[in-house]
């Protein structure tokens, strides 16, 4: 093959003639000391694929010995010339004690006017069959997982949708002075319990929501990923001799207010507070769900 039948190969603002073996960038010709030339050229060609020590030497000094050293200056020279002399190389890559890789994406131009395409190399990809097919067979794994995880219905559950699905988030303690870690946790386990005794309602259990908090992920995505319809949610703060306790019931789709209320009981009766509160709140929410409850009442 004559010089001018060789392509040429543009990456970057570069282009690089192979056949005439000059390099310009954009219209303007880059000087290049003849080794520096043959070095580039050679990774160019290997474009993508390691190029060993040995094997560029033998290609750019075919009838020299030529030490490492040698070879390292001549790749500085280029990568000075390519302006590529950061620590993380955008064109040459150096492999320690192996060789070097041209990692820049390359554009080939054919010699016979064709249309340009790109060189072929680790930038380029190519999808075997078979990784397309494994492919789709983890993406059909993963959607059974997700299905059998959140949306399968248990056996011990009915399999009407005759029932509310709801979440207790842990109320928000905007008061120092009480038990900011025990109270509203109490508090939780309490309403969980008591909910789930309300006929039609399936409760997620406390450990659940727990773990997602601890996850930093949103009430929201778990209420996605949990089919959830309602939320339980609401604070606890100390006004006076009273501790102040705020229940709200959020609808998941829509976020907007099914209903909200407030309590308040002695401050000398926290313990009371905990089960009274879990009481008051629980009668509401199944009024408020239109669901027949079983439930005793604070008198009972």
């Amino acid at each position: 093959m004559n010089q001018s039948a060789k392509p040429v190969y543009r990456f970057g603002p570069f282009r690089y003639d192979s056949g005439q073996r000059l390099l310009f960038r954009e219209d303007e010709m880059v000087p290049l000391v003849p080794k520096v030339a043959a070095t580039l050229h050679v990774l160019l060609e290997h474009h993508g694929r390691i190029v060993d020590k040995a094997e560029l030497m033998r290609v750019v000094w075919p009838d020299t010995t030529v030490e490492d050293v040698g070879l390292a200056r001549n790749i500085s020279l280029l990568r000075k010339a390519l302006g590529d002399e950061g620590e993380a190389g955008q064109y040459v890559e150096t492999l320690p004690k192996r060789g070097y890789r041209f990692v820049g994406e390359v554009v080939l131009v054919p010699a016979d006017g064709g249309s340009a395409q790109p060189a072929k190399g680790i930038s380029q990809p190519v999808w075997r069959p078979r990784r397309l097919w494994l492919a789709a067979v983890t993406l059909l794994a993963l959607c059974g997982f997700i299905y059998w995880q959140f949306y399968l219905p248990s056996r011990y559950l009915p399999a009407g949708r005759d029932f509310a699905n709801i979440a207790v988030v842990p109320f928000e303690c905007l008061s120092p002075e009480l038990d900011c870690a025990a109270f509203p946790r109490g508090l939780t386990d309490l309403l969980a319990a008591d909910l789930s005794k309300l006929e039609n309602v399936h409760v997620t259990s406390p450990t659940t929501v727990y773990r997602y908090q601890r996850a930093r992920l949103s009430m929201g995505f778990m209420s996605r990923m949990l089919g959830l319809e309602v939320l339980l949610e609401g604070t606890i703060q100390r006004t006076g001799e009273h501790v102040r306790i705020t229940s709200r019931l959020v609808d998941v789709h829509s976020g907007k207010l099914v209903w909200s209320d407030r309590y308040e009981y002695p401050m000398a009766q926290l313990g009371n507070a905990q089960s009274q509160a879990a009481r008051d709140i629980t009668a509401q929410v199944g009024a408020h769900l239109a669901i027949h409850q079983h439930f005793p009442s604070a008198s009972d």
